[in-house]
């Protein structure tokens, strides 16, 4: 299981191991690469989904650490959810070594540490805090006390929950300082506490580099003096002074107890940022509203024109059908008073046949009755 801060090199750790042949979930299991962590955070959605949903059921969340105290008194009804998260990694791991990584465990550590079992070694991830906070602040837009005040508050759960246990530290600096050394050293290390058989730090060659660290704040900068308050200036120098490598943690009681500057400042700023956050939701929700208003009333008006236009195509048919008739209705006119005159020219021309019948046939009378023809 690795532990530690958000932004202080757990996921370079993790994500190492599982290069390495460590089982951390198929691929489909596995929160997606994101801009800030591009090569992979190497969580569990369904264990990010769990302590997102624990620490959201005590009012808290990854930047709003609860008291200690809800942690405790919540966590036995918890463990039965975290077995059942824990046995579907077990099931797909097969014969491979597991790694578990979610740095919101550091707050629920009373509801995860009593259902693992031996196969898990703890590997807690040391980093200079101004790094981590810097980090954060990049990522998140925290304000960098605000950041400190965080990475305080999941350092002191660790030392309080992991007291008395043997831990692997790895300080993330020197891890990645010299990459093929210490992936290699990081394994070895783990095989004096389990089986590691099939994890080859050689298969993860180069997921691991020097480009990793972004900011680089030294042990003696004056950058830890002007920005930690004395409390977390002590507490970076205790877990400064821990040997790398495997160590039983007994920090002094102070660096223990909850700190209660740091849970206030976390919190005040978070709901601050809720309040800022509902207000921007809302106003977004009404912009959205009017923005649909208008995107539908443009279609209305477009609908409306299109419609206006098609009338007018409709009126101009039916006045070039108006024209078309009345020319054709004259035309009738026309047609039909050449037909009178026709038939007019027609009963005449009837007329004249019938009389010079009639005078042909007077004739031919006359002829054959000898009277001479008048």
């Amino acid at each position: 299981m690795v532990l530690g801060m958000h932004r202080s090199g757990t996921s370079a750790i993790a994500g190492f191991l599982a290069k390495a042949g460590f089982f951390a979930g198929e691929e489909a299991d596995l929160l997606p690469a994101a801009e800030d962590n591009p090569k992979g955070f190497f969580e569990r959605a369904d264990v990010n989904a769990l302590n997102d949903h624990l620490l959201d059921a005590l009012g808290g969340a990854w930047d709003k650490p609860p008291r200690r105290a809800l942690v405790a008194e919540r966590a036995p009804a918890w463990q039965t959810r975290a077995e059942d998260v824990l046995a579907g990694l077990d099931a797909g791991a097969g014969d491979r070594p597991l790694v578990l990584k979610d740095p919101r465990i550091s707050l629920l550590l009373p509801a995860w540490l009593p259902i693992l079992d031996s196969r898990f070694a703890i590997i807690l991830v040391d980093r200079n805090p101004v790094d981590v906070a810097l980090s954060v602040r990049r990522r998140d837009r925290r304000p960098l006390y605000v950041a400190l005040a965080l990475w305080q508050a999941y350092c002191t759960e660790l030392l309080a929950g992991l007291d008395g246990r043997r831990v692997l530290v790895v300080r993330y600096e020197s891890f990645i300082e010299d990459p093929e050394r210490n992936t290699r050293l990081l394994l070895d290390r783990l095989a004096e506490f389990l089986s590691v058989e099939g994890a080859d730090a050689a298969r993860a060659q180069g997921f691991v580099s020097r480009d990793m660290r972004h900011h680089r704040t030294g042990p003696t900068d004056r950058a830890n003096e002007q920005e930690l308050t004395s409390a977390q200036l002590a507490l970076y120098r205790w877990l400064a002074g821990l040997p790398e490598g495997w160590t039983e943690l007994r920090a002094p009681g102070e660096l223990r107890a909850e700190p209660e500057s740091a849970l206030v400042t976390a919190a005040e700023y978070y709901d601050a940022v809720a309040d800022r956050f509902g207000m921007e939701t809302a106003y977004d929700g009404e912009r959205h509203k009017a923005l649909h208003f208008e995107q539908a009333t443009e279609l209305k008006d477009q609908h409306i024109a299109n419609l206006e236009g098609a009338v007018g195509g409709l009126r101009r048919q039916v006045e070039d059908q108006a024209t078309r008739i009345a020319a054709l209705e004259a035309q009738v006119e026309d047609l039909e008073g050449d037909n009178e005159d026709l038939r007019h020219e027609l009963r005449t021309l009837r007329e004249d046949g019938r009389a010079a019948a009639g005078n042909l046939l007077a004739v031919a009378k006359r002829g054959l009755s000898g009277r001479p023809a008048e």
